[in-house]
């Protein structure tokens, strides 16, 4: 019988016969997934039988925006798509829009489940879910109060002093500036301190920066292929969720992050009296110790689902899990978005300088003499900047990926039916855009936020969502604000920003995560105003 004998090919025939038997039943499993938008009425694009419609969104050279936006032509304001099996459904209908975000808050209340349910982001704003994010939100919110904002300024000012004075180098040198880049920098060494009580040096030496390198390296490689395969395949999603629970913490960033926090908690803990930072750590610790009924739960006890609503607890309190996971997605939530804002609206002031001149005048007139720092009153009593930042998140908005829900139940809304675990993605770089809302949509207009504007534009509400909007909206607007407007405040009020032949216009972008980044950067020119400010203190 040869070599392998008869129970060798009895064996590899079983073999054989288990993996032909497996193949067609995932090929038949996954075409029933990929049959619930026919069944249901919903229009949508043939799926690839892996892929779904995912490589059409992020393949080689594909931006999701424009795929939405071909889609949105052939098939209307509500439309499908698959991610590997995951069923996507497409809202641009402003009165659906806010049925689901806001009317029906009740069922769409949770964002879609994590791709690998891991820590830390479980345990986050962005991963809880049910009464759990319920409950964390009501804590979290006072974080980002007017008073603690207040007291952030400090902080945003002291990084801006830096900032300027490597902008104030680079302009007496005549270098064009890639602003990107710089934003970014000044971000990190923001949020850094003000949310994991680290200073780092991002502004000074952002190659040789370890933490500036890390963070880099994670949201380059946030898609990788584990990341794919688990989008791909439902059993690999589970079984990395299981082994990564069951592990530490994984990953350069995250092992970083989560190392510091525990010492900073430790720290801060043994000694109660000595005085402390009023950061969003501090303020975080403040609300869990608010209740001694607090407990940190079993992190491994977690089901695939990361189901927080049947975890048994006696209170509201933060667990220290929750502590250190929610500094770590504020340093994310924070850092990117809020750079590429400040880098657009410098942008848009550079390329219209009509508008960047009013600004500058602005500046001058509310500011007059004060000081170089400004403070969150002066900040907030900019109404120009006002406009022109909420015009560049029309046309830019930060995380264009990102206001996503979840169905709990099935549900009618409208004319649609909805089936529980449908994943609902609204388009916002289509509802900013969208010329019956917004008359030339694609020109930079700050006026259509004009206190006359407003007051009488009968625009919906659901029109312009760079937060997203109801209770899941986002819980640091306040801060991105400030951050955003004090950086570009600051720096309109000592150079003059300028377009040049390496300027990028229009602007091309890429989209790693759910943040709209410039693809290549922005470099743009910058020259010292006379008269101007005093020059800020130099980096020590």
């Amino acid at each position: 019988m040869g070599v392998m004998g008869v129970g060798g090919w009895a064996t590899c025939t079983l073999v054989v016969a288990a993996a032909v038997a497996y193949a067609v039943h995932w090929v038949l499993q996954r075409r029933r997934h990929h049959a619930l938008f026919r069944r249901l009425g919903i229009p949508h694009a043939p799926p690839h039988l892996l892929y779904g419609h995912h490589h059409m969104l992020r393949g080689r050279g594909a931006l999701h925006t424009v795929a939405l936006g071909r889609w949105m032509h052939q098939y209307g304001k509500v439309f499908g798509y698959y991610v590997g099996w995951q069923p996507n459904l497409v809202v641009a209908d402003l009165d659906l829009v806010r049925e689901i975000l806001v009317r029906q808050f009740p069922t769409f209340s949770n964002r879609p489940r994590l791709v690998i349910a891991a820590r830390p982001v479980i345990h986050t704003l962005v991963g809880l879910r049910d009464q759990r994010w319920k409950d964390v939100r009501s804590v979290l919110a006072p974080t980002f109060s007017l008073t603690n904002m207040k007291y952030m300024a400090g902080i945003m000012n002291a990084k801006m002093n830096e900032l300027l004075a490597i902008v104030s180098r680079q302009a007496e040198r005549g270098e064009p500036i890639e602003w990107h880049a710089t934003y970014q920098g000044m971000t990190l060494d923001v949020i850094c301190e003000c949310a994991l009580a680290l200073k780092t040096h991002c502004q000074r030496d952002q190659d040789g920066d370890p933490f500036f390198r890390a963070v880099r390296h994670f949201l380059k490689n946030a898609l990788n292929a584990a990341v794919l395969m688990a989008l791909y395949f439902k059993m690999f999603a589970k079984f990395l969720g299981f082994v990564s629970n069951r592990l530490a913490y994984s990953g350069r960033l995250t092992t970083m992050i989560v190392g510091h926090l525990e010492g900073v908690i430790a720290a801060r803990r043994r000694d109660p009296s000595a005085a402390k930072p009023r950061d969003i750590l501090q303020l975080m610790l403040d609300e869990a110790a608010q209740d001694t009924g607090a407990h940190t739960p079993d992190t491994t006890s977690h089901s695939e689902h990361n189901s927080t609503s049947d975890m048994k607890r006696e209170s509201k309190s933060l667990t220290d899990d929750e502590i250190i996971a929610n500094a770590w997605v504020f340093l994310l939530g924070g850092f990117e978005t809020t750079a590429n804002t400040a880098t657009y609206m410098s942008y848009l002031l550079a390329t219209h300088p009509a508008v960047q001149d009013r600004v500058y005048q602005e500046l001058c007139d509310v500011l007059q003499d004060s000081g170089e720092e400004l403070k969150y009153e002066q900040v907030h009593s900019l109404k120009y900047l006002d406009q022109v930042f909420c015009e560049t998140l029309r046309l830019y908005p930060p995380a264009v990926n990102f206001v996503t829900r979840e169905a709990a139940r099935d549900i009618q809304v409208g004319e649609w039916f909805i089936p529980k675990h449908v994943r609902i993605h609204i388009p916002l770089w289509h509802l900013h855009r969208d010329p019956n809302q917004w008359p030339h949509a694609e020109t930079f207009d700050p006026e259509r936020f004009s206190p006359e504007a407003r007051a009488t534009t009968t625009r919906h509400p659901m029109a312009y969502l760079p937060f997203g909007a109801g209770p899941r909206n986002c819980p640091g607007i306040r801060f991105g604000q400030l951050e955003a407007k004090l950086a570009v405040a600051r720096v309109i009020r000592s150079f003059k920003l300028e377009a040049y032949e390496d300027t990028p216009v229009p602007l091309t972008f890429t989209i790693p995560t759910v943040t709209l980044n410039p693809l290549g950067g922005v470099r743009m020119r910058a020259t010292r105003r006379t008269p101007s400010p005093p020059a800020p203190p130099q980096a020590v």
